[in-house]
């Protein structure tokens, strides 16, 4: 579903647990995930949050073309966060591969 979206150069997504306002615009989650996630964007990184009900999900990246935003909103249900490897990580490291594990089936 989502893995149509991602650029071809990416080989890893960070997933942030925590919920964030999904009406963000491009520049400030490029601010945030330097700042607050402490992972710098590049060609090969994107990133995913969702909001507080888990309902919506939006992916970051950037490309050649620039930072891009794609959202993906359920009409019922919520998306599977995984779960941190440490109890201090706020973020997880998927391979683009296991992107169709966040949907129920």
């Amino acid at each position: 579903m989502l893995e149509a979206f991602l650029p071809k150069s990416a080989t890893r997504i960070v997933v942030y647990l925590q919920p964030i306002n999904v009406r963000w615009g491009a520049k400030k989650l490029g601010t945030f995930c330097r700042e607050v996630v402490r992972v710098e964007p590049d060609e090969r990184t994107c990133f995913l949050f969702v909001n507080g009900r888990r309902d919506t999900l939006l992916l970051y990246f950037v490309c050649g073309d620039g930072d891009q935003t794609v959202m993906k909103k359920l009409d019922k249900g919520s998306f599977l966060l995984p779960s941190p490897d440490t109890d201090s990580a706020g973020f997880v490291v998927l391979r683009p591969s296991m992107l169709p594990r966040l949907f129920r089936t």
